[in-house]
């Protein structure tokens, strides 16, 4: 990947998906949930419920929806979602190690997690879901406009979308840690999707840094 400008110098990083390898629940929400100006535990405790209030004012889901979770980690909000809703949920992750521990954490017949490779086989074989959220994941992602185009081709016609994430992008790299490479996910975002209502989370739910930095968005397939 290119960088911009650092220094006045275009330079070549390389994406490090293994910041996202862990060994364990407590290290999985260090990694999910930054302390930023605030400290994890609380976030996890506080910030959970209100997304889940945030989804399902903007998803309406029900026992019977189907619901893609991009960028599960362990299943954070999966889980909060079957607890309320009674909802199926499938959880995608590009970690093995939160892939591995996420069935642990949500703990439910209704959840499983699969790599981005197996959703796409599930596309293709017909799967279709109601609704899909990615919380925290799209700033992270190298290609965001290929994981965009694989949620949209993962819902069904007119299925929703709720999205959280830093309003800059975060990209890991193994030469500057985490790196903005300037792509406007709120505009990739626009070329595949119908906004229907967007927001900045609340501090008091979240912290002030976050709400300052950050926006949710809801979308729909044209």
């Amino acid at each position: 990947m290119i960088a911009p400008l650092y220094r006045g110098v275009a330079m070549q990083l390389t994406y490090n998906p293994g910041v996202f390898t862990v060994d364990s629940i407590p290290a999985a929400m260090s990694i999910i949930l930054t302390a930023e100006d605030s400290t994890t535990e609380k976030r996890w405790r506080t910030e959970t419920p209100y997304l889940a209030d945030l989804i399902n004012k903007n998803l309406q889901l029900s026992p019977n929806s189907w619901v893609l979770d991009y960028g599960c980690g362990i299943g954070r909000i999966a889980k909060e979602l079957i607890a309320r809703h009674g909802c199926q949920v499938v959880g995608v992750d590009i970690s093995p190690s939160m892939r591995a521990l996420a069935p642990m954490y949500v703990a439910s017949d209704r959840f499983f997690a699969c790599a981005p490779a197996m959703l796409d086989g599930l596309i293709k074989r017909g799967m279709a879901f109601d609704a899909a959220i990615s919380i925290w994941v799209l700033q992270h992602c190298l290609h965001p406009g290929d994981d965009i185009a694989r949620i949209k081709r993962a819902l069904r016609p007119q299925g929703k979308l709720f999205v959280m994430n830093s309003i800059h992008r975060a990209v890991p790299t193994r030469e500057f840690a985490w790196v903005n490479d300037g792509i406007d996910l709120r505009s990739e975002l626009g070329r595949k999707f119908t906004q229907l209502a967007e927001g900045a989370p609340a501090k008091e739910q979240t912290t002030p840094e976050t709400s300052e930095r950050c926006f949710w968005a809801a979308f729909q397939v044209p």
